[in-house]
């Protein structure tokens, strides 16, 4: 249901700062603020969250979405915008972190970790077609109070939910982190998320942008969103858990990456129906397979589950600084541009990056 709202309003939000007058380069620091800023502050989340448990956190970060949120409904100053896209991010990240720990707790398993990125792929494959619906007929700040009711009602749910107690802060735990944190795999595995985010920082700016040159209309975006989480839904259960389950996480984070590569080459051509089918189906593949291996990887890092908290808030806040970096670099090449070629150079690079890191990975996993 969280997805559900999520993506019926994302994919939006840029047409319609767009269609206030926002230049591009604002809009990416927007985007920025809202997918990074909260993923930043993860680590202290974590730290909060093992203090005061998960459905505390999970409901007060949905309080602080809503809140950021509303600001949107208005015509502000772009600064007013930046402050609100920082609140609700950090709502957010409470929210996905809490419930993720959760999880995690009762199962580290990669189909446990895969059927959750398949249950946040459902919501963003049936959001992106209501947002688009309403779109067409409503005005935005309509968009905006249905989002909020929805998180209302997500609140309540969470609230006659049990949950796990929360985690217990000891001197043996902060160990462990730091301990986690001097591994040299959990230092490449960092430089991996470093990778991965900043990719996918640039997925919010290209979309928009090679939907609209495609096939002139701006509720395009979402036709792209529901595709890309159609295609994650229809196939990374078969091949995460099944087709891939004799490799190594590593293998499927080298091939995963390595499609990630691939995915740029189109945006070379000039945006077309084909180019722009290409791109999405690679991006959406090479996202598959990375997204739930990087958690995978985590939690077979992380020395104790009861640190699972800290190490999953220091995964996001390292995120985190990659959407901040990588959304303002790409609305900036975009901006400097006027097309994606640019992003071509920036975007490769990092998935020959994350190739690397699972080579390295690998070989330690080999040594073991």
């Amino acid at each position: 249901m969280s997805g559900v709202t999520t993506f019926m309003l994302y994919p939006l939000l840029t047409l319609e700062l767009i269609r206030r007058g926002e230049n591009v380069f604002h809009i990416g620091v927007i985007l920025g603020l809202l997918s990074g800023v909260g993923q930043i502050s993860a680590t202290v989340i974590g730290r909060a969250n093992a203090k005061w448990g998960s459905k505390r956190l999970a409901v007060t970060g949905l309080i602080f979405r809503g809140a950021g949120l509303l600001v949107f409904a208005f015509h502000v100053e772009s600064a007013v915008y930046m402050a609100a896209a920082t609140l609700a991010s950090i709502g957010s990240s409470a929210t996905g972190l809490a419930i993720k720990t959760e999880l995690m707790r009762s199962s580290t398993s990669r189909r446990t970790v895969t059927l959750r990125s398949m249950m946040v792929n459902i919501g963003a494959f049936i959001g992106p077609s209501i947002g688009g619906s309403l779109f067409l007929t409503n005005a935005f700040g309509n968009i905006i109070i249905a989002s909020l009711a929805s998180y209302l009602l997500i609140a309540f749910l969470i609230c006659l939910i049990r949950f796990h107690e929360p985690e217990l802060t000891s001197v043996n735990e902060h160990i462990a982190t730091f301990r986690m944190i001097g591994d040299r795999s959990y230092i490449l595995l960092v430089i991996g998320v470093f990778s991965y985010w900043s990719l996918y920082a640039l997925w919010p700016l290209v979309v928009p942008f090679i939907a609209l040159r495609a096939f002139q209309t701006p509720v395009a975006s979402t036709w792209l969103y529901t595709a890309n989480a159609g295609l994650i839904i229809s196939f990374q259960y078969l091949l995460v858990v099944k087709l891939l389950s004799k490799l190594r996480s590593s293998q499927i984070l080298a091939t995963g990456f390595a499609i990630l590569l691939f995915c740029f080459l189109p945006l070379v051509m000039s945006p077309g129906p084909v180019s722009v089918v290409l791109f999405i189906t690679l991006f959406s593949v090479g996202e598959m397979l990375v997204s739930p291996t990087l958690d995978e990887v985590t939690t077979r890092i992380s020395t104790n589950k009861h640190g699972l908290s800290q190490a999953f808030g220091l995964n996001a806040s390292v995120a985190g600084v990659a959407l901040l970096i990588g959304a303002p670099i790409g609305g900036a090449i975009i901006a400097l541009s006027q097309n994606t070629v640019g992003i071509v150079l920036f975007g490769i690079p990092l998935a020959l990056t994350g190739i690397l890191v699972a080579v390295l990975l690998g070989r330690q996993e080999m040594a073991l």
